[in-house]
């Protein structure tokens, strides 16, 4: 991918349905040609824009999970995670022998509810840890900006048409029930249009413009986009898993959201208290950056560094050989919650 379908994917992480229109007047091409480009890297399964319903509502509670796991088994634990609809990220890390995902959980679930307590019946797996968010700070491919060229302010401001860009907030309220077809249709496409939106559903164009509208302004539903950015030129990705002095972890959490080579940055409970998604051009820009960049920042005590050997969920999209697939693959037959040493009974 070169300059060009760089700086329209950051149109897009920008702004996910801006108009193509706008979209080729910002990167200075044709709107067929910018049209072009993003069909091409859509079709190559490397981007993906989506409307989702957030994952941090005032119903739900976010959790890190951890898990050491048998290395012969973790790449089928890890695909069995990823199809399940409450999880939303998926990695494997440490060559293989740990996942890291998150989940939710409604927060009034009884004791047993979700995937935490399967984890304990499943012979893949060696331990884990729970990890609770407690605050996000950053969130969302779209809050990564590492790129060569990034869109100047002039750009960003033509971008939105004069529009502030929308801070996300802490937590939101559900989407209304009668909203659940509008966001069913746009699942399977992020930039589908009011008129096209219109047709599938049956509604008035000024209903599902309205509707649309009213879900983005008031933070129910998430404008992403879901990317591989090791087909940018990236491909050294890790969690951070900081420990930082309590009086000092909104400080930290506030300054690492702000790094171009974060794209999640969360306080969570445990020893290390702040945890961070963080994407370089390669392992030696990746040192330069923690002992540069996080090493320094006022009271971190320690920081442990967890490459991410391969993606198996983004964004609720899941990876499969190389690619973004979507509609996800349905759920494997192999489910969480069974032991045994016959092949059948793993992850």
């Amino acid at each position: 991918m070169d300059v060009m379908d760089q700086r329209i994917l950051q149109c897009l992480m920008i702004d996910g349905r801006a108009p193509m229109r706008r979209i080729a007047e910002v990167v200075g091409v044709s709107e067929q040609t910018a049209a072009r480009r993003y069909r091409a890297m859509k079709q190559a399964g490397v981007l993906r824009v989506l409307v989702r319903e957030t994952s941090v509502r005032a119903d739900q509670r976010l959790w890190l999970l951890r898990l050491q796991c048998r290395p012969d088994a973790a790449a089928e634990l890890g695909a069995v995670l990823a199809a399940r609809e409450d999880v939303a990220w998926v990695a494997l890390h440490s060559g293989g022998a740990e996942l890291m995902c998150t989940t939710t959980l409604p927060a009034d679930a009884a004791c047993g509810t979700g995937v935490l307590p399967k984890l304990s019946n499943t012979s893949a797996v060696l331990s884990f840890a729970a990890y609770s968010v407690l605050h996000s700070y950053s969130g969302g491919p779209a809050e990564w900006s590492g790129f060569d060229r990034p869109l100047t302010e002039a750009e960003q401001r033509r971008l939105l048409d004069g529009r502030e860009a929308q801070p996300r907030a802490v937590t939101y309220d559900s989407a209304p029930s009668e909203d659940r077809i509008l966001l069913r249709e746009l699942a399977l496409d992020g930039r589908a249009t009011a008129a096209a939106l219109s047709r599938a559903l049956g509604w008035p164009v000024s209903r599902v413009a309205a509707h649309l509208r009213s879900l983005i302004d008031n933070g129910s539903v998430d404008v992403d986009v879901d990317v591989l950015l090791e087909h940018f030129g990236h491909t050294a990705s890790a969690t951070l898993l900081i420990q930082v002095a309590p009086s000092l972890i909104g400080d930290v959490g506030e300054a690492l959201s702000r790094h171009p080579q974060t794209s999640w940055v969360a306080a969570i409970t445990g020893s290390a208290n702040i945890a961070a998604a963080v994407t370089c051009r390669n392992s030696h820009e990746l040192f330069h950056y923690v002992t540069g960049d996080v090493g320094p920042l006022t009271g971190v005590i320690h920081v442990e560094i967890l490459p991410v050997l391969n993606r198996l969920k983004q964004a609720a999209t899941r990876v499969i050989n190389g690619r973004l697939e979507w509609p996800a693959a349905p759920a494997l037959t192999n489910p969480l919650g069974r032991r045994g040493g016959g092949r059948g009974s793993r992850g």
